[in-house]
């Protein structure tokens, strides 16, 4: 067995397999730019290594497999003045998404417990995709002023019926059975399997290793289909809301989708509903993440964003003052703002 020293994701060989570890438990293994440089090395490096045949990544500790990135830094960062640097981290978080979903050798990833944003970027974009007992996946982004990146949209937006809006815009988590009924993943691995699954992965193929784990666990997402598909087929942020009010019984969904939307900034409804429209008209996973550095960007600049972090994150008192205050508040015009170009254009380098 080969592994790298630090404090930082590890990356070790044993066999023909390559483990990447993300190691900061306390923090369920949320990303910063550290951790991305790091990842990508690791990544890189495994594939350059002629005796590595499938690369794993996987998270330490108990509590998830990541939690997403550091949004603490991120309002330091805008607080600070630099937005630059933001979408620099942003964009090597993209690219090393790319890298992830073009990588010419098999990658598994095992999103165990907490996987959400960032996370989901590093899970959701491999060639073979567990969840587990305790898997909870999900893009929490509009409840802190942010819509949902890392190409979250562009699975999102191909999952079945108005199941990905749902999802985008409540901010759910989302259990083993839900991701696999959504496309998010592929392969339902009990918890305690799961070391005997890593085991089989240091000789043979993912697709060996993995045969029979097909099973599907109850989805909740899939029972609840036809309330999501009414509710959620409206064309704006505001129609959802009022269909959710009209439905004609009351139905968990209809109580989510109104307890959700009340939480979240309306402006991030609003943008994240046009992104994940122009996301299902996409031809390929590297448009979805140019649109998402644009309106990251100018996220960044809206005073949403620090809001959200400071009432969720820092003071948590779960009272942000949005601006402007209500869906009705959103203009079609100041949707289409967030998607003016801004900055750098989004360059991605191949293998």
């Amino acid at each position: 067995m080969r592994s790298t020293a630090g404090t930082g994701p590890a990356l070790t060989v044993t066999g023909r397999l390559a483990t990447i570890t993300l190691r900061k438990p306390a923090a369920i293994n949320a990303i910063g730019p550290e951790e991305i440089d790091a990842v990508t090395a690791a990544l890189r490096a495994a594939v350059a290594d002629a005796s590595v045949a499938t690369i794993l990544i996987r998270g330490e500790g108990e509590r998830g497999f990541s939690a997403g990135g550091d949004i603490k830094r991120v309002r330091t960062m805008i607080a600070s003045g630099e937005v630059d640097a933001l979408a620099e981290f942003w964009a090597n978080e993209y690219r090393l998404n790319h890298l992830i979903d073009t990588c010419p050798k098999p990658v598994v990833s095992i999103a165990h417990g907490l996987t959400l944003g960032g996370g989901v970027g590093l899970a959701s974009h491999a060639s073979h995709r567990i969840v587990t007992d305790s898997t909870r996946l999900g893009m929490p982004e509009v409840l802190i002023g942010l819509s949902p990146d890392i190409g979250g949209l562009w699975l999102y937006s191909r999952a079945p019926g108005r199941t990905g809006a749902f999802a985008a815009l409540t901010a759910a988590h989302l259990s083993a059975g839900d991701a696999l009924y959504m496309g998010l993943a592929d392969h339902y691995v009990p918890h305690g399997e799961i070391d005997d699954v890593v085991e089989r992965l240091q000789y043979l193929h993912p697709a060996e290793a993995l045969e029979g784990f097909d099973a599907q666990p109850p989805s909740w997402v899939a029972d609840h289909r036809g309330a999501i598909d009414r509710v959620f087929g409206a064309n704006s942020v505001l129609e959802i809301l009022e269909s959710a009010r009209l439905l004609e019984e009351k139905s968990a969904v209809a109580e989510i989708a109104m307890a959700s939307l009340a939480a979240a900034s309306p402006t991030a409804l609003c943008v994240t509903y046009e992104a994940l429209c122009r996301a299902a008209n996409m031809h390929g996973l590297t448009e979805c993440l140019d649109q998402d550095l644009r309106v990251g960007q100018h996220c960044a600049r809206h005073p949403d964003l620090t809001e959200g972090i400071r009432a969720r994150v820092v003071d948590k008192d779960r009272k942000p003052n949005w601006c402007p205050p209500t869906l009705a508040d959103v203009s079609p015009v100041d949707v289409e703002r967030f998607f003016a170009p801004i900055g750098k254009p989004l360059r991605f380098s191949d293998w």
